[in-house]
C-alpha cells in the first residue's frame, strides 16, 4: 500500500485523548486515527446509500429498475 504522509492540528484535548487511548491499549496514534477515519468513510458511504434510494422511491423509473435489479443498481453505483 502506497502512504502519504500528512500533517495537521488537533485541539489540544483532542491530542490528550488520542494520546491517553494509544498509551492504554499499546497501539500507535496513526492507528486510532486511520480506524477512526475508516469508520467514519463507512458511515458517510451508508447515508449516500440511504440518500440514493431516498431518491429512487421518488422516481418511477428509477424504482422500477431498482426493484427489477436491485443488485445489478448496487453494481452499478460502486462503478
Amino acid at each position: 500500500m502506497n502512504k502519504v504522509t500528512y500533517t495537521s492540528t488537533l485541539s489540544t484535548a483532542l491530542m490528550k485523548q488520542l494520546s491517553h487511548y494509544a498509551a492504554h491499549f499499546k497501539v500507535q496514534k496513526k492507528i486510532i486515527i486511520e480506524t477512526a477515519l475508516k469508520k467514519h468513510f463507512e458511515e458517510l458511504r451508508r447515508k449516500e446509500l440511504a440518500e440514493s434510494f431516498k431518491r429512487v422511491a421518488k422516481d418511477r423509473e428509477m424504482k422500477e429498475l431498482a426493484e427489477d435489479g436491485l443488485g445489478d443498481y448496487l453494481k452499478m453505483l460502486d462503478r
